[in-house]
């Protein structure tokens, strides 16, 4: 009897810290794109409730059974490799490693989220919170107001900058996308539409995010093919073509955007001043020279600002000069500072989870969709380490892409439980 109360008081405080760890890990990935220190609060209690489960090394061989877990350890290890012959100080070291634990979320979460009902929970709950979201953003925009003025955020730019919103926008448009496929009721399809609309209404008439402008069609474009089969390519690409042309002439806010970028991109070689384009640019010349002289192994991890100011500091006397710790573009981070090799493994991992999602039905769809968004962004960012777009990545690939245990651990376990709290009962019926 006493040794089934405490079996039983051990089921409850893993059932309470699962449970805990799963709403909290939901939470963390709606509040990603919005508040930078509430998610870092979320993830680490999300992180303390898994710890208290005392199921990690369930959970861990779960995550590691699975293909994108394996490409993902694969990662984690050869970023500790490249670490040992960066030529950097230890705590360099450290941080930089630390800077890629959005891929340490995702492989813990792909070990806790494989059950359909979860993952129905962080679509539903997510799409919620943003549709609210992009309600709010709409008055906010025709009335120019600025919820922060002076971060230059832009009118109705309330989340943590105008690309997160966008991306944040971008994610619940390829859950509506998805959803609308479902079995559902002509009402919800409406709504699911609606809801849409409004999410791309944001992405090209509010926010002037250009990642956005280019993630979304990529985005969807995949999204349509995965649904529709590479038979309609032609026609998906045609009708997506049309649809971002009207986006075009008719979005003020695109025009004025792609403009810009048109002339900062014309004057590189002139401007005095540094631009957003050029900027870009300038950083990606600089570090396919450097990546020239060590294309294999590259610097090691956390040696790309040594490396590259002091290589444009020897070469420019103005802005271009200037010491910088990214390149914008997350595949030439990844290459410089760990090599062809680490690049190969990071585009492995990528390619791997994808097809991992596009092997569950919707919801393993919808993530690789974002994973697909996020990976075209990152040709002009490195938004698998930034803190809003990295998070919000993280969490939607972890638990969208999540699959059960190949060797059943999962179900063992529940088994047991089940055992457990079926003796309880039957000792309670006879003390009675």
């Amino acid at each position: 009897m006493e040794l089934t109360k405490k079996a039983m008081f051990s089921y409850l405080v893993t059932e309470k810290s699962l449970l805990t760890c799963r709403y909290l890990a939901i939470i963390a990935a709606i509040a990603a794109p919005i508040s930078t220190a509430v998610t870092s609060a979320l993830c680490i209690a999300m992180l303390i409730a898994w710890l208290m489960s005392g199921q990690v090394w369930q959970s861990l061989k779960i995550s590691a059974a699975q293909p994108a877990g394996k490409m993902l350890l694969l990662f984690f290890v050869w970023l500790i490799i490249s670490s040992l012959y960066a030529d950097t100080a230890w705590v360099d070291k450290l941080v930089t490693l630390s800077s890629w634990k959005k891929l340490f979320y995702t492989f813990v979460l792909l070990g806790l989220f494989n059950h359909t009902q979860w993952k129905t929970r962080f679509v539903n709950y997510y799409l919620a919170v943003m549709s609210f979201a992009a309600v709010i953003a709409v008055p906010l925009w025709l009335l120019d107001i600025e919820v922060r003025p002076g971060l230059n955020r832009g009118f109705g730019i309330f989340m943590t900058n105008y690309s997160s919103q966008s991306l944040a926008f971008v994610a619940a448009a390829l859950c509506c996308i998805f959803l609308l496929k479902e079995s559902l009721s002509l009402q919800k399809k409406y709504l699911l539409a609606g809801m849409l609309i409004l999410f791309l209404f944001n992405i090209f008439f509010i926010s002037q995010s250009r990642s956005g402008y280019l993630a979304c069609p990529v985005a969807v474009f995949f999204a349509f093919t995965t649904l529709y089969k590479y038979k309609k390519i032609p026609q998906i690409l045609g009708i997506t073509a049309v649809a971002l042309l009207l986006i075009v002439l008719t979005s003020s806010t695109l025009q004025q955007r792609i403009k810009l970028g048109w002339e900062e991109m014309t004057n590189i070689q002139t401007s005095e001043n540094m631009t957003s384009i050029g900027v870009r640019v300038i950083f990606a010349q600089n570090t396919l020279e450097l990546i020239q002289q060590k294309p294999l192994l590259g610097y090691g991890t956390s040696s790309f600002k040594s490396i590259y100011s002091s290589h444009v500091a020897a070469k420019y006397h103005n802005w271009r000069g200037d010491p910088v710790s990214d390149p914008h573009n997350q595949y030439l981070f990844v290459w410089l500072e760990n090599g062809l090799i680490g690049l190969l493994i990071f585009l492995a991992y990528i390619y791997t989870a994808v097809r991992q999602g596009l092997s569950q039905q919707p919801y393993g769809a919808i993530g690789a969709s974002v994973l697909v968004a996020i990976a075209a962004a990152s040709l002009f960012n490195s938004n698998f380490k930034t803190f809003p777009e990295g998070h919000l990545l993280a969490f939607f690939v972890g638990c969208l892409l999540a699959r059960p245990s190949a060797n059943k651990a999962e179900e063992v376990y529940t088994s047991r439980l089940t055992l457990l709290q079926n003796s309880h009962n039957e000792n309670r019926q006879d003390c009675q």
